[in-house]
């Protein structure tokens, strides 16, 4: 099959040969000249291996990194075969995996005959790894098969769908039920949380009887095998949730405090639809959360609690009821650091706006918190005029400013968010006065993900006919284009802030239970946002939670669907935050998304873009640089299938593409930013659930040299 003619869209043309499924990542991805001002973009392999980084590296903090190159390979019937070699990336060490072996004990199968989808070669630890693997038979088809899971690691299992059949590694069966079982099965693996770089192999091997007709006897087809081998990265993603309300925030008791908060995020008790987030699987990145920013309305009704950031509230009720500095700190303590709980508040105005503030050093120098660090103290008390800690926001003056609310955050030495900066709400939407603010909520819980969010993360791109038409560009609708994340990055803000905030009110309420979702409710870490800290404190000028929620290190995602986006240059590589600086315009970058998703309330595909855009306030023009949907460029069918096209139900995807920018696409800023994303789903009805199955990343700057 020929690779695809290049095609212009937009202004935007991409040269992309087909995809090169299965060969050596220590190999750079083959990257095509770019074309007058064209983003240039080629499908390369999926790889493995860690990538040492420098200047705000990932993995850097903690001592070289190591890496190199995992290879994947497929037997017969044509297909290609993988190498491994070895990584000269800066700092890392050979590639720790071995090649995978292929073969066939017959003749060569037919050109519609064997495996039809690549194995992700990259995930992280402590989190769930599910290759949904598919096959053709093609013709003289029957309802028998047979599996060998022949190697795995420990706990890993070969999943026959619609059956309890699940194969321990060195176990094999025949199946004659026909069925999906005929043609797929599932490989998972809960990975452990260890923080020693590894890499594991698998190897499958598949066969099926043929039968061609009533003279023809029947006979196995040929044995065929896919081994492959997983890069398991670090894990230093913590997950939390921004905007979090305790009965303080004009709800009675029953909304619950600081410790029913902790119990759901321990999984110790579960939601009102007995769900919790212990399920790596399905409910969560990693089996719970870390952190919390507990966040009550300023204008709250009950006890002025979320007004005054008091230790203790209210004054008289026990641990297990209250909430207030003292007593998150009593259960951060208690948690021996495993949990980070932290009070900030929700300026609360009575209209144009509403705004989140995340302390940036709530306990200086507490060894838990901040160890050795007294820098930028939360100065809780500071007074505005109208006694300690009370904000002169527009329920205490009707004359007060965004802008004036904006500087008393700074001087509160807090990080102001814009929550939930439109909806249909509109008595909080933001009336964009100032642009002062340090980062957006891109994602508030209220009817879960809605189009609201996609204009407050990318300002409202229609992403579903970039997917339908296979289109290379697009352009930012939002007017001013300013009114997004992406529009706050073309005025130059760097770096910028980006969350998600459940926005809950009742520690276990549900939106969807047992009747018509309700989208008055909001559930606790739904979405949740996930921050990569190389040290779990909260602040240490460095690498804390805060200072990574700071550098705009954060994914916001719900359950356990989740993107790592990864762009090296010059072997060295970047994580969300980053900024890739002295770029030279043509030269080749690697980019990668890998993660994984959950159950789907809608059908069975999740559509990857990742995305690029330069910093020129006056250019819309968003580039794609890979769609997952998009087989006129990225994506080529395998064994006569389109499987690849497909990131489906409750499995683990990899996908790697090499990008140059060419010095024209930078425009006058000299800047362009990177970030990846699934198209949302949106239910206009809602009522079966709207806006599950999302996440999308911070961005990645390249400065041009």
């Amino acid at each position: 099959m020929p690779a695809p003619s290049p095609r212009v869209a937009g202004g935007l043309a991409l040269l992309l040969p087909l995809l090169l499924p299965l060969v050596g990542c220590g190999d750079p991805p083959t990257t095509s000249a770019s074309e007058g001002s064209s983003v240039s973009a080629t499908t390369g392999p999926t790889s493995g291996g860690e990538a040492s980084s420098a200047g705000g590296s990932s993995e850097a903090s903690g001592g070289s990194a190591s890496g190199g190159s995992t290879s994947a390979s497929t037997s017969s019937g044509g297909e290609v075969t993988g190498s491994t070699s070895s990584s000269e990336t800066s700092g890392a060490r050979p590639d720790p995996c071995e090649t995978g072996t292929t073969g066939s004990d017959g003749d060569e199968p037919p050109d519609d005959h064997g495996f039809a989808t690549i194995p992700p070669q990259m995930a992280l630890a402590d989190t769930f790894y599910t290759y949904d693997l598919r096959t053709n038979i093609g013709e003289c088809a029957t309802d028998r098969v047979w599996w060998s899971f022949d190697a795995g690691p420990a706990g890993a299992r070969l999943e026959v769908p619609g059956t309890m059949i699940a194969l321990a590694p060195g176990e094999s069966i025949q199946y004659d039920a026909g069925g999906p079982g005929r043609e797929a099965v599932k490989i998972a693996w809960p990975i452990a949380d260890d923080d020693a770089l590894a890499c594991e192999g698998f190897q499958v091997r598949w066969r099926a009887w043929l039968d061609c007709g009533l003279l023809d006897e029947g006979a196995w087809g040929p044995t065929l095998t896919q081994a492959w081998s997983v890069a398991v990265r670090r894990n230093h993603w913590y997950s939390g949730d921004l905007h979090v309300h305790t009965r303080h925030s004009e709800r009675g008791p029953e909304a619950g405090g600081v410790a029913d908060y902790v119990a759901r995020m321990t999984n110790a008790v579960q939601s009102d639809a007995g769900q919790d987030f212990a399920d790596r699987r399905r409910r969560s990145l990693r089996g719970r959360l870390h952190w919390l920013i507990f966040s009550d309305h300023t204008n709250n009704e009950e006890e002025e609690c979320g007004r005054h950031f008091p230790g203790w509230c209210a004054m008289g009720d026990g641990v297990e009821v209250a909430t207030g500095r003292d007593v998150v700190r009593h259960f951060t303590e208690a948690s021996g650091g495993e949990l980070l709980l932290v009070v900030g508040s929700e300026i609360s105005n009575k209209f144009d706006g509403h705004f989140g503030l995340l302390p940036r050093n709530p306990f200086p120098g507490h060894p838990l918190y901040a160890p050795g660090y007294d820098e930028a103290a939360t100065e809780y008390d500071h007074d505005f005029g109208y006694g300690p800690g009370i904000f002169r926001e527009r329920w205490v003056d009707p004359a007060a400013t965004n802008a004036e609310e904006i500087a008393q955050i700074h001087a509160m030495q807090g990080l102001a968010i814009v929550n939930h900066e439109t909806g249909p709400a509109f008595w909080v939407t933001y009336d964009w006065t100032s642009l002062d603010f340090d980062g957006l909520e891109v994602w508030n819980g209220g009817n879960r993900h809605d189009s609201y969010d996609d204009s407050a993360y990318n300002g409202g791109l229609d992403l579903n006919k970039v997917a339908k038409g296979n289109l290379l560009s697009a352009a930012i609708p939002e007017d001013p284009i300013e009114r997004s994340y992406l529009g706050m990055l073309k005025t130059g803000r760097w770096p910028l802030i980006l969350v998600g905030g459940s926005d809950v009110h009742d520690y276990n309420e549900v939106v969807c239970f047992d009747g018509p979702c309700d989208p008055t409710d909001a559930e606790l870490a739904t979405p949740t946002t996930s921050i990569w800290a190389d040290t779990f404190v909260w602040a240490n000028g460095i690498d804390g939670v805060a200072d990574a929620i700071a550098r705009g290190r954060a994914v916001v995602h719900d359950l356990s669907n989740f993107i790592d986006l990864r762009v090296s240059a010059g072997g060295v590589e970047r994580i969300v935050g980053d900024t890739i600086d002295g770029y030279v315009p043509g030269e080749p970058l690697d980019l990668r998304a890998f993660g994984r998703v959950a159950d789907f309330v809608d059908g069975d595909n999740r559509v990857l873009l990742i995305l690029g855009t330069n910093g020129d306030l006056a250019d819309p023009q968003v580039d794609v640089l890979y769609s997952s949907e998009d087989d006129d460029h990225f994506v080529t069918w395998l064994k006569g299938k389109d499987h690849m096209r497909y990131i489906r139900p409750d499995s683990s995807f990899d996908r790697r593409v090499g990008a140059s920018i060419p010095a024209e696409r930078f425009g006058a800023s000299d800047a362009y930013f990177i970030w990846a994303q699934f198209i949302p789903w949106h239910n206009p009805i809602y009522l079966v659930g709207n806006g599950q199955d999302m996440a999308l990343t911070g961005a990645i700057r390249v400065l041009r040299r």
